[in-house]
Formats: structure tokens, sequence, C-alpha cells
């Protein structure tokens, strides 16, 4: 019988190198949480609250935070906006401000298709206004501004003036003045003035 040659020893094992050095993993940005735009809340007629939509409770959430309240309490000021019109009624958008975020509201009657529902309902129609930093980064995607023509498009919807947005950004006022008919350009208008006009154009369009 003829013996099976000796199998070598092993030692560890070692990982085989292809001359590149490791690169750390790419890092998965966190995504960021969905900010409601639009809600829906439904209150008896003394307004107190019977349900609500998720974007309403995401709004009512944020703004209950900021003063310190218990989460899905009724503001004053949207109790205050929908008292304004004639309850039944439809109304125009009713503008109101919670802390420094602007909203507007529309109240609707409803009346109830079941009989064992108690007494009508009231919808309201929440919606998010939108920031100057809102419009300035929609406007500078619609129109493919780059980063410094947004910081420009930024300061001057802030209100400054050429010479205090140089100033800010450490630039010549006439750099700034250069930014600025290039937004003008991109925009199709041919004035400061017509570069505010748009800005406004995409917050009343929201």
């Amino acid at each position: 019988m003829i013996p099976e040659p000796a199998r070598p020893i092993l030692g560890p094992r070692r990982a085989v190198t292809t001359g590149k050095r490791n690169t750390p993993a790419r890092r998965i940005p966190k995504p960021q949480p969905v900010r409601a735009e639009v809600g829906v809340i439904v209150l008896d007629l003394a307004l107190r609250p019977i349900a609500f939509d998720w974007g309403a409770a995401e709004m009512l959430t944020e703004a209950a935070r900021r003063r310190g309240d218990s989460p899905l309490s009724m503001p004053r000021e949207l109790l205050d906006a929908i008292r304004r019109p004639k309850p039944g009624v439809p109304s125009e958008k009713i503008p109101f401000r919670l802390g420094t975020r602007d909203f507007s509201c529309r109240a609707y009657l409803l009346e109830s298709a079941n009989p064992s529902q108690s007494g009508p309902m009231l919808a309201v129609h929440l919606e998010r206004g939108l920031s100057v930093q809102d419009a300035v980064t929609q406007a500078g995607s619609e129109y493919g501004l780059t980063d410094r023509e947004n910081e420009v498009l930024q300061e001057i919807a802030s209100g400054l003036t050429s010479k205090e947005v140089a100033e800010r950004m450490n630039i010549s006022p006439n750099t700034v003045k250069a930014f600025l008919r290039m937004i003008m350009m991109k925009m199709g208008v041919s004035t400061r003035s017509g570069v505010i006009a748009k800005l406004l154009e995409h917050s009343e369009t929201q």
C-alpha cells in the first residue's frame, strides 16, 4: 500500500493584497426628514381637533416644539385665523404666522352624511408659506444659478445693497454687480426689482 504524501502544515491565512490602499467605505448621508407643505385638520364647531393627516401633525408638532407646548396643540394664531371668516363660507387663504414661520389656511364647513354623527365639522386646510431661502433655492435650481450667484441672490432678497452684499461676502461691489448681471440674464429680467418679482412668483405659486 502506497502511503499518502504528507500535507504541508498551513500557517495563519494572510489577506491577499492587490497593491491598492484600503479606502474607507463611503459614508451614506442620513436622509433628511420630509417636511410637510400642506395638511388637513378636522375640528368640531368648538374648534377642538377631531382628526388630522400627517402633514398637519408634522406642522403642528414642529410649531409646538418651538413654543414648548404639548404636541398637536392648536396654536392661538391658527385659531384666530380660523375665526376671522364667517364659519361655513369658503374663505380665501388666511395668512398667519407661528413664530418666524409663515402659514396660511382655508376653513370649510362639513355636513356629515351619517345621521349618527354629532353635528357639522370644520375642515381646515393648512399650507406652509415659502421662505425667502426656499424661493431662492427654487429660483436657483430653475435658472441654473451657481453657488455664488445663489449667495448673492439670497443677500439681495434679504434687502441688502450691493455694497452691503460685498462687505458680507468679502468681495468688491463690482464683483457683486457682475454676479447680479449674470443672475438677471439667466432670469430674463433687466432690473433688480425684476429679480425680486421672480422670487415673489415662486412664493405665490406655493
